[in-house]
């Protein structure tokens, strides 16, 4: 028998953090707390704030963010702009035929959560042996952990299905995992998530730190998942009609209740779409419901000066030959002033993924979120003759450019001045384009093969935040912006399906239209929709322009048991199979385990 400790039997999380200021991202790793310290009052705070170690440290941002592919990846909505040469992210972007347990991508995710259900577990334990705090004061404190534990639970058996469930903490070495079945998994959720609702704080002081409103958020997306496995999908004992009803009412009721109470709950829905991802915005976020938060600050942060990262893979802007670039451009964190009068910052992404054909196009003329969410135009900030930019030969070719324009003053760009422009849903002639003195490019050109897309694509800026850039390099760049894990937007979706699962399709056109005529451009209700049109494809559209981005995509599409219908929307992905329903466990994993071979998902 293996002798060898798994990563997830693990007692707790080693690696604490200490409350000692207004802010998570104003905290310090303290050392070990023992059993003793945590039966304080102050103690238990330590291991109150060790629950979001993980989520920080891992999950979200500061480790190489492969969260974004689990979460994101292989789906309708996103496409590899490597042409499956890179390696382990190529491959779970396409489901090339050598995808399965040893595609990297997954660790950090599974290792992640199940590190802080280690520590949540520890937390939810300790809780009675508290001294020193009102009940009151120790239940706001302990439905931390149970929100926390719940929504790693949720994500874990999403994404892999039935299997290990601990509730209480593992105080020894063990080789073999059982398996849960779903429905255990879920009773666990719900009553966590209930617990979280009743005792959570509508605010904390510390930013970071849930409150009352993403429990809400939470039960409701967990309740309308659950209800969907009527077909007993996986390791999942299948549930009648009636239990699908019954929860889909309680997330009906949890989804409404934040709505028409969010003012009392501390968070609004943004009436402006700009407002949603303004850098400006980031760290004060009236929409969110739950954040993970980083600092400027090194000490500050669980991994020193490796910051936030959530956004560079999808960066289009490389500083490379073949893409996004001019020799008058390049990375750097000094200001320069735009024509806009917008302080431009610019930092190296890189330029892994783009979103789809299928998904620019959602963007109809009227809907606004294309401008909110997505970087169409880079400016001037590297002059080479005096204050401007002349054209090189080389960049030129790269645009397919007439040579008429390399060191021809006539074209030269002013810093600060329009230096590259995508096009999208026009198409500029290439007379037309050989008229503007930038550099441009069609959408449509960089889509002309569906299945071998160019580089040449819009930035999604969510997470980005240019004002919060940070670190000493701009070529190896990391950002301190919080990323937004739930929010009021998409809690509106969530009433929208909802309702359409319960055959009342008026209110679920009502929550949609709530969100569409927000991101209309003059708020006219053009965008609208009527309950006649409401479906399955047209609620997952809408997911899709309101939510891209957001570590939830291949949840949505599983839901609606609809990946093998979307991925056939993406003319990369020709090796679909339907055990891909379930991520794989990663075979370093497995291979620690006596029960490894049951303990794996099929199909891998």
């Amino acid at each position: 028998m293996k002798k060898k400790y798994l990563y997830i039997a693990i007692a707790a999380v080693s690696i604490l953090f200490t409350m000692n200021s207004c802010s998570l991202e104003e905290v310090n790793p303290s050392a070990i707390s023992t059993s003793q310290e945590w039966s304080t009052a102050a103690g238990y705070e330590k291991l109150i704030n060790g629950c979001y170690f993980d989520l920080v440290r891992i999950v979200y941002g500061q480790a190489e963010d492969t969260y974004v592919i689990a979460s994101e990846g292989g789906t309708d909505i996103w496409q590899d702009v490597r042409g499956g040469s890179n390696g382990n992210w190529s491959k779970a972007l396409i489901y090339s035929n050598d995808f399965g347990a040893n595609t990297y991508m997954f660790q950090e995710a599974y290792s992640g959560f199940y590190g802080c259900l280690s520590q949540c577990n520890a937390a939810i334990d300790y809780a009675d042996k508290v001294t020193g705090l009102k009940e009151a004061e120790k239940n706001a404190l302990v439905a931390e952990a149970h929100f926390i534990r719940a929504h790693c639970l949720y994500s874990i058996v999403e994404y892999w299905g039935g299997k290990y469930l601990p509730t209480s903490p593992t105080t020894s070495a063990i080789t073999e995992l059982p398996l849960s079945t779903v429905n255990e998994f879920y009773d666990v959720i719900l009553a966590d998530l209930d617990f979280a609702k009743q005792n959570l704080p509508v605010s904390q002081s510390v930013r970071g730190h849930v409150t009352r409103a993403a429990a809400y958020h939470l039960y409701a997306k967990a309740a309308l998942t659950y209800a969907t496995y009527t077909d007993g999908l996986g390791n999942c004992e299948a549930i009648s009609e009636a239990q699908s009803r019954e929860l889909l009412n309680k997330a009906k009721e949890s989804a409404d209740y934040l709505i028409n109470n969010a003012s009392s709950l501390g968070v609004k829905l943004y009436s402006d779409i700009e407002d949603v991802f303004d850098e400006k915005l980031n760290k004060t976020n009236e929409e969110a419901l739950f954040i993970i938060t980083h600092s400027t600050i090194q000490s500050l942060n669980p991994r020193g000066n490796y910051y936030n990262r959530a956004w560079k893979h999808w960066d289009s802007y490389n500083n490379a030959s073949d893409g996004i670039g001019l020799a008058g451009i390049t990375p750097t964190y000094n200001v320069v002033k735009t024509v806009n009068g917008d302080d431009y910052r610019l930092a190296k992404g890189n330029c892994y993924m783009t979103p789809s054909k299928y998904m620019f196009d959602l963007y109809g003329e009227k809907d606004g979120r294309y401008k909110a969410f997505f970087i169409d135009t880079w400016y001037i900030n590297k002059p080479n003759d005096g204050d401007a930019y002349k054209w090189t030969a080389a960049d030129a070719t790269r645009f397919g450019l007439d040579a008429s324009r390399v060191n021809n003053p006539s074209y030269n760009i002013q810093k600060g001045d329009t230096a590259i422009y995508i096009a999208r849903g026009k198409h500029l002639t290439k007379e037309q384009r050989n008229a503007l003195r930038y550099g441009s490019y069609n959408l449509e050109d960089n889509f002309a093969n569906p299945a071998s897309p160019g580089k040449f694509f819009p930035t999604l800026k969510k997470n980005l935040c240019t004002n919060l850039f940070c670190g000493t390099n701009a070529s190896k760049p990391y950002s301190a912006a919080d990323c937004i894990i739930y929010r009021l937007g998409e809690t509106y979706l969530l009433a929208a399906e909802i309702s359409w699962r319960l055959g009342d399709n008026n209110t679920a056109a009502q929550r949609l239209n709530t969100i569409r005529n927000r991101a209309c451009i003059g708020h006219d209700g053009s965008m609208n929709v009527t309950a006649n049109e409401i479906n399955a494809n047209l609620l997952l559209d809408e997911n899709a322009r309101e939510m891209i981005g957001e570590w939830q995509r291949w949840q949505t599409l599983k839901r609606f048991r609809m990946l093998k219908e979307r991925v056939a929307l993406n003319p990369q992905i020709t090796n679909w199979k339907d055990d891909y329903y379930f991520r794989p466990v990663m075979q370093s994993e497995i291979d620690l385990m006596d029960n490894g071979e049951e303990y794996q998902n099929p199909g891998y």
